[in-house]
């Protein structure tokens, strides 16, 4: 697959919101309710100023609010962001702001199942912690009592929640699985071990999730004052965006917010600044599994620091592709697989890697002294103007891009927010685009040193070299010439029912055959998206076909007539972004764009569709990358599970090698990639590629004369003598009730995989209650009844969770059941789901239960139809399938009219004798093998 625009805002979007460390992010808990309204009206929030669109207001307790309202958008976010993460904690209480996170969500005397709650009004919600803030969010389908109900939560939570032993007992379980589920990820823990020697003394040094020993033992008494301290009115920043009525939402935040008293403790931040680093500094790491990965890391300055935008140009400038040193110094010779550098400052100074990920037989050694080289400014890399014209558009596009997404720009204005003020975002979007390239090379050669590097390996130097870090200047300096960025055209007000977007759909079919549809809407920014799919051919034709998946990657490099730069730069100028992706019956073409550039960026697209380069070196370097790729998991715990059970599964369904049901092994997939060449991905490309059947939908700001942009360029490309295209029908088979149990060594999580199979398509009858029965079983969130028996009663795992598998072709459905745990838990978690199968059996779910998972996943369908990309491929679903929205509003109402009783008959008719296919994967030599 390609994914141009992707790739290249990578470094930026990340270094701007990056915390220095790596960040720990749970599923949110237990919230709680605020205390009621007081006799008498509390004081109105304060207008303070407003930038880029962003009013912020204050409370008399010095609550900080952001207000981002945007009519264009169907949801409504709310984010509540503290200032205190893992950089507060001390000794022996690493990871307490992560755990209190957790807490949090365990409820207050107003509110004892938040999850219950949230699923009821069908609300989408988290909790992440990093160094410097923890944040909790809420997303939901535009409403004013969910907003009501949200903010007044929040208020209570602020100060009135639990943080109970009896919940800290089981949550502690929880999230040390959590905790362990990171060991498992060889490139998190080298970045783990390198960031904590890099530092000696800040806690920066020290990532948000902590270490099990603190995990395990941290008193209770220690959190709650943890809590108390920094939970508090003067210490937040409360965001609300998307669809909402200003005034209304600032009388809410005043009437629940606006009693809460700012507490008479004066809250001390840590003072802690950490010394010059006098020399390289090396750590390795041995495990077992994964490939090589060499990263380095050096020291720079605070985020408000003036350096900071230099900094990530030179960050874009070695990691974009392809024209980024790294890639080209690294990954254009083959040398490594992926090379890149990434990271930031946060509220203190923090830190850049450079990474670079080698096949599992590369020259360590080599590479290493290589990418130092490139990094370190020995290897004569020459920056030029068009270097730095090219970050500039991409800043510019970055920059656009966050403006039309109200909700991605809240979470960049909360990590910003721990950085020390929201604004140092859009002074870090204002400085960009100004960089010089003396500025590059100044930073280059301030900080990106020997002496401020932290490696892989000890090397001793014969001089004592120290690299000081500036400290950054006063923020109202910093901030006092802020200029407003510039605007961009808002969105009209939309809510995406069903009805609306049927009044809005139009279908054409042009002349050449190509189903076209638009459904067209005034947009932030007037984004507009693009949806092109291609089918052919059959699947017993094409499986046994080599080079089939790679068609899609090789056309990265471009076309005949523009190379993979310079397809990058014009996509950039065009403030757009395309993606293809492509299997053995389909391609799938994705385009964001603006209205003004659409046409021009569909010509992009079919000018590589129609005649893509294929460059003579690339399938080697495809093939390559893929090769590591596959001999480098060969011992990942998902793989082997899937191994294990893949012999069983083959023999059931009676398929081999070359059968689309065939489940291939580590081995068939390495000799696939190993045989592949350019004749093949060509002769593929050549005799099924073609719009023969071809169907576009475009969503948004959908500009005039599309369909003969689409005609013109798609219509003509016919290939007769190419196979029809036969959707494939997978068939159910029954894989029976055995079990497999793999040993994988050096794991410190454990996984389960459960399948029971059903002959169930989703036309079905049955399909609308056994989605509603799975939903409550474990498809919700806490408030299933997997997650209530394992996580939150017993505490056996961070998650379990079902869902229903089954597709409109074919008849090969089930109900999945998954779930992580330590490997010592391995049988208790298989009997607590065993025992919550069997209870829901025996005695159903209640009209309670039924009632909020028809809510929620119906609000979920709408909340995922506010999102422009999705509804563009529900479109195209929708023309494959001849069917329209009409069809799609009569099975929402099939759904909203499935009764207990239907729930219960399908249950016990095809889950009456729970015959699953059970898999466990883990590091279990520590424990008795078990029998079922």
């Amino acid at each position: 697959m390609i994914r141009l625009r992707e790739a290249a805002l990578a470094v930026l979007l990340a270094a701007i919101a990056g915390a220095p460390v790596l960040a720990q992010t749970a599923p949110a808990r237990k919230p709680a309710r605020a205390a009621s309204a007081p006799a008498t009206a509390p004081a109105p929030a304060a207008f303070v100023r407003e930038l880029g669109g962003i009013q912020e207001y204050r409370l008399a307790n010095g609550l900080q609010i952001l207000l981002f309202p945007d009519a264009g958008q169907s949801t409504t976010s709310v984010n509540i962001t503290y200032r205190v993460g893992s950089r507060f904690e001390g000794q022996g209480e690493f990871g307490m702001a992560h755990l209190l996170e957790h807490l949090q969500f365990k409820g207050t005397p107003s509110h004892r199942d938040i999850p219950d709650e949230f699923a009821r009004r069908g609300v989408r919600y988290n909790g992440t912690t990093t160094v410097d803030r923890t944040s909790y969010v809420a997303g939901f389908n535009a409403n004013d009592d969910t907003l009501a109900w949200t903010l007044a939560l929040e208020a209570d939570r602020m100060r009135n929640s639990f943080i109970a032993r009896a919940d800290l007992d089981k949550e502690m379980s929880v999230v040390r699985n959590e905790f362990e589920r990171g060991e498992n990820d060889p490139v998190s823990v080298l970045t783990k071990r390198v960031t904590s020697a890099a530092y000696t003394w800040h806690a920066y040094g020290h990532v948000p999730i902590g270490p099990r020993s603190d995990i395990e033992n941290v008193p209770i008494e220690n959190l709650q004052a943890f809590y108390h301290r920094w939970y508090r009115p003067d210490n937040a920043t409360l965001l609300i965006a998307g669809k909402f009525d200003r005034d209304a939402a600032l009388r809410l935040v005043a009437r629940d917010f606006g009693p809460i008293a700012r507490p008479p403790e004066a809250m001390t931040p840590p003072y802690t600044v950490e010394p010059a680093q006098d020399g390289e500094r090396s750590v390795v790491v041995r495990r077992v599994g994964g490939q090589p990965v060499i990263e380095a890391w050096y020291h720079v300055p605070a985020l408000a620091h003036p350096d900071s935008a230099a900094i990530v140009v030179y960050e874009m400038l070695m990691s974009l592709q392809p024209s980024g040193h790294l890639y080209q110094g690294l990954v254009a010779s083959k040398q490594a697989l992926g090379a890149g550098m990434i990271g930031l400052g946060g509220h203190d100074p923090g830190g850049v890697r450079a990474m670079a990920v080698l096949p599992p037989a590369g020259d360590v050694d080599r590479v290493q002294q290589r990418l130092l080289d490139l990094v370190e400014g020995r290897a004569a890399v020459v920056f030029t103007e068009a270097d730095i014209e090219r970050v500039r558009e991409l800043a510019v596009v970055g920059y656009r891009q966050e403006m039309k997404d109200t909700q991605a720009l809240m979470q960049q204005l909360s990590d910003v927010v721990g950085a020390g003020d929201w604004r140092l975002l859009f002074v870090l979007m204002d400085e960009l685009p100004k960089v010089t390239l003396a500025d590059v090379e100044r930073v280059r050669a301030a900080y990106f040193r020997p002496a401020n590097r932290t490696l892989g390996r000890y090397l001793p130097t014969q001089n004592v070299e120290r690299v000081e870090i500036p400290a950054a200047p006063p923020l109202d300096q910093r901030l006092a010439g802020l200029k407003a960025p510039p605007s961009v055209a808002d969105g009209e007000t939309f809510v995406p029912t069903i009805p609306a977007l049927a009044e809005r759909t139009r279908r054409v079919v042009l002349p050449s055959g190509i189903v076209l549809q638009t459904l067209n809407k005034q947009t932030r920014g007037d984004a507009v998206s693009a949806t092109i799919v291609m089918n052919w051919a059959s699947q017993r034709g094409t499986v046994p076909l080599r080079g089939t998946t790679m068609v899609a990657e090789l056309m990265g490099e471009g076309s005949t007539t523009r190379g993979r730069q310079q397809l990058q730069d014009a996509l950039v100028k065009l403030h757009a972004g395309l993606t293809i992706n492509s299997g053995n019956q389909f391609a799938r073409v994705d385009i964001v764009a603006e209205r003004d550039s659409l046409a021009a960026v569909m010509k992009l697209a079919f000018d590589v569709l129609r005649h893509p380069a294929f460059p003579a070196d690339s399938v080697g370097r495809v093939r390559s990358a893929h090769l590591a790729a596959i001999e480098a998991g060969r011992k990942d715990l998902g793989t082997m599970m899937g191994q294990a059970s893949r012999d069983h599964v083959n023999a059931v369904r009676g398929a081999k090698p070359g059968e689309p049901a065939y489940v291939p092994s580590v081995d068939d997939a390495l000799a696939e990639y190993r045989d592949t060449t350019l004749d093949d991905v060509r002769g593929f490309y050549d005799r099924y590629w073609s719009a023969n059947q071809a169907y576009v939908a475009v969503v948004g700001a959908v500009p005039d004369g599309l369909a003969d942009v689409v005609e013109q360029g798609l219509g003509g490309w016919k290939k007769p003598g190419a196979p029809r295209y036969e959707p494939y029908e997978p068939r159910y088979a029954d894989l029976g009730g055995v079990r497999f149990d793999v040993q994988v060594d050096d794991t410190t999580s454990a996984s389960l995989r459960m399948w029971h199979g059903l002959a169930l398509n989703r036309d079905d009858a049955d399909y609308a209650p056994l989605l509603l029965a799975v939903h409550i079983l474990g498809g919700g969130g806490l408030e299933s009844r997997l997650n209530t028996r394992v996580r939150r009663e017993l505490g056996l795992s961070y998650g379990a969770g079902a869902r229903l598998a089954a597709d409109f072709h074919g008849n090969d459905g089930g109900i999945a059941i998954e779930a992580t745990f330590a490997p010592q838990n391995r049988d208790k978690v298989i009997a607590a789901i065993d025992g919550e199968l069997a209870l829901f059996g025996q005695d159903g779910p209640t009209e309670a239960e039924l009632a909020r998972a028809k809510h929620d996943i119906l609000e979920g369908l709408q909340q995922s139809r506010s999102r422009d990309g999705e509804l563009a491929a529900e479109l195209n679903v929708f023309a494959s399938l001849d069917r329209d929205w009409a069809w799609e509003g009569a099975r929402a109402a099939a759904l909203e009219h499935v009764t207990l009783a239907q729930v219960d008959d399908a249950w016990h008719r095809l889950m009456g004798d729970r015959r699953f296919m059970v898999t466990t994967g883990g590091d279990f030599k520590a424990i008795t093998p078990a029998t079922r």
